[in-house]
């Protein structure tokens, strides 16, 4: 399965900064509905956990991407590159196809050579480009964009999993992953996690979590 090469577009157009904080926040509360799943793979504690780790740092990586630098110094290539291809995604599609494909790629070879969590990660990274994709299409975007008020608590929201996978482990110790009983409220765990977010940030639209990335970067600066 691949997705077809759309036109490409100028690289500074702004066609793809169309709904850009809703892509952002979006992909941020995609990331957080599929991560538990991809965690229970794990066959320790430990290799749950850091899963659930990276993708904090996946999130944290992606707020600071996003971040309104306020002085004039150009940001990292890296860091610019991520930026773009979060807030013109449209205009960087070419670039979300070749991720995708790698990601496939990368997952089929990891199938052969039976290494779950490197296949966990390509399969993770194909979901995250394959989102993107399908966040451009409007027939697909009035669904996705129901994950964004998940992404914009997403600081909170990570943490709550980590925490849910450690006391987990803790009480029950499996040596071989999850019982089924525990691995499926686990995996669970995000839907009650979207609807929560929804009802919270309804209820306090100007005061959500979202920002906290940038609090704590702000109060970092400031001390």
């Amino acid at each position: 399965m691949t997705f077809e090469p759309a036109a490409r577009l100028p690289r500074r157009s702004h066609g793809g900064s169309i709904r850009r904080t809703e892509l952002t926040d979006a992909l941020r509360g995609f990331a957080l509905l599929i991560a538990p799943a991809f965690s229970l793979l794990g066959s320790s504690a430990l290799e749950v956990v850091a899963s659930l780790a990276a993708l904090l740092s996946l999130l944290f990586g992606m707020s600071l991407a996003t971040r309104k630098d306020r002085t004039e110094r150009r940001p990292a290539s890296f860091r610019l590159l991520a930026r773009r291809m979060l807030m013109e995604s449209v205009a960087y599609r070419h670039l979300w196809i070749r991720l995708f494909n790698a990601a496939l790629v990368g997952a089929a070879a990891m199938t052969l050579l039976k290494q779950l969590m490197p296949l966990a990660a390509s399969v993770f990274i194909c979901c995250l480009a394959a989102f993107v994709l399908l966040f451009q299409r409007s027939q697909w975007r009035h669904i996705l964009v129901k994950l964004a008020p998940m992404g914009r608590m997403a600081p909170v929201n990570s943490l709550v999993q980590i925490l849910a996978a450690v006391l987990l482990f803790h009480a029950l110790e499996p040596r071989f992953g999850f019982p089924l009983g525990v691995a499926l409220p686990f995996a669970a765990l995000p839907l009650l996690q979207a609807m929560l977010s929804c009802r919270w940030l309804a209820r306090r639209p100007r005061r959500h979590v979202g920002t906290a990335w940038q609090g704590l970067a702000a109060e970092g600066r400031a001390g």
